[in-house]
């Protein structure tokens, strides 16, 4: 406040000492324009001059503003055209996950057209009309969206798919990966639905040509990989028929991937396919040279299903092994396998003992049983059978009886 006071005194004490040096000095301006002559002192031509000036800044002043004023306008609405948009699409997001799908879809087709970039509002709106099974609707949202940015057609048809997939659209999504796969083949996400789609349609022979790319990108690894991996080899080697020659086996062993060979449930089937094949003895020299390299369960199971001409040879390599691993419950089963085939029914049978003492498998259960039969021993048999029957409640020919519930006492109350 002070400061302003002191400032007003000075302009006032400029203004008079100005005042008084241009009355001194007793000039004057003079200004002719044809028969017209101005004169005046020349104090009063500077004041002149200064009014004028200043009228003119404030005239260019409110010009400006005036030229400015529909641009300002336009730019306000705009800016209350967004906030409007923003509190849609705010109001849908929430409407969509109270499962108010159709309100949630009006309110961000509305909101729209109201913003610059649209995608995500053409988006939500395609998922409100997933949610409700509008597919139509849900596929006219997504190409709107294309239309508003094609640079995000690659990523939106992706999602056009994964919303057919949701919805179980399997030929739908199927069409939609195939063209997703000549854009982008090594996509992550579009190897991934891809398995999921094919394994619906139950389409074997796509799934087979897809499954080099699922390992190159690493879609699937370890159990989820050999559990595409052996149904698929397992369809190609039963597709060179029956009896198929053993190089002929080998040739589509040989197609899979070196690492993948090392795999011991693929290494399981395709000694399975030699040994029905009739190559048990080729299926007998690789499966000992794999155990050799790595012990596995499922490998030594196969070596107890095999039918070697001798069997003794089988046999005798089981015999050499449990040496080794005495307590080894699959290869006990094995051993027993081998002994029966070699028609040593008393070492079959402790073997046996001994793997169902080790293990709770059924199939051991169930063959220990058929060999007390085979041995005269209907008690030991039905015992082993009722234990494969309890390990394997599935393979029961009825349904569980429950018990039957007691009868309430005479005069009690009821519950």
């Amino acid at each position: 406040m002070m400061r302003r006071i002191l400032l007003t005194l000075a302009l006032l004490v400029g203004s008079v000492a100005i005042a008084l040096w241009f009355e001194r000095q007793g000039g004057f301006v003079m200004i002719r324009l044809g028969d017209w002559t101005l004169q005046a002192s020349l104090m009063v031509a500077v004041v002149g001059v200064l009014l004028v000036w200043f009228l003119m800044s404030l005239l260019l002043r409110l010009l400006g503003r005036v030229w400015r004023l529909p641009g300002q306008v336009h730019e306000r609405f705009n800016e209350r055209r967004g906030r409007l948009a923003r509190e849609e699409l705010v109001d849908g997001l929430i409407e969509i996950a109270q499962g108010r799908y159709a309100h949630a879809e009006k309110r961000l087709d509305r909101a729209s057209g109201s913003v610059a970039q649209p995608l995500f509002y053409h988006l939500l709106a395609a998922i409100a009309g997933q949610r409700r099974g509008d597919w139509q609707r849900r596929d006219e949202q997504l190409a709107a969206a294309i239309s508003a940015e094609p640079r995000a057609k690659l990523a939106i048809e992706l999602a056009q798919a994964q919303l057919q997939v949701e919805a179980q659209q399997w030929p739908e999504a199927k069409a939609s990966l195939e063209a997703l796969r000549d854009q982008a083949s090594d996509n992550y996400r579009v190897l991934a639905l891809s398995l999921k789609t094919l394994e619906a349609l139950d389409d074997h022979e796509s799934l087979d040509a897809l499954l080099p790319d699922l390992r190159q990108q690493q879609v699937l690894t370890g159990p989820a990989l050999v559990s595409v991996e052996q149904p698929a080899l397992a369809r190609s080697l039963s597709a060179l028929g029956e009896t198929p020659p053993a190089d002929a086996l080998a040739r589509v062993w040989r197609q899979l991937p070196r690492n993948r060979r090392h795999e011991p449930a693929l290494q399981a089937c395709y000694a399975r396919a030699l040994m029905n094949a009739g190559h048990a003895n080729t299926a007998e020299r690789m499966v000992r040279r794999w155990l050799n390299a790595h012990w596995d369960s499922e490998l030594i199971t196969v070596y107890g299903e095999l039918m070697t001409d001798p069997p003794q040879q089988a046999y005798n390599q089981v015999s050499r092994w449990l040496k080794q691993r005495p307590e080894d419950a699959a290869l006990l089963f094995a051993a027993a396998r081998q002994a029966a085939a070699c028609a040593l029914w008393g070492q079959a049978r402790s073997y046996l003992e001994a793997a169902a003492a080790r293990c709770d498998r059924p199939e051991v259960a169930r063959l220990l049983a058929e060999l007390y039969e085979r041995l005269d021993e209907p008690e030991h048999a039905r015992q082993a059978y009722r234990r494969a029957l309890g390990l394997d409640p599935s393979s029961n020919s009825l349904p569980p009886i429950d018990a039957p519930k007691a009868k309430p006492a005479l005069g009690a109350a009821p519950d």
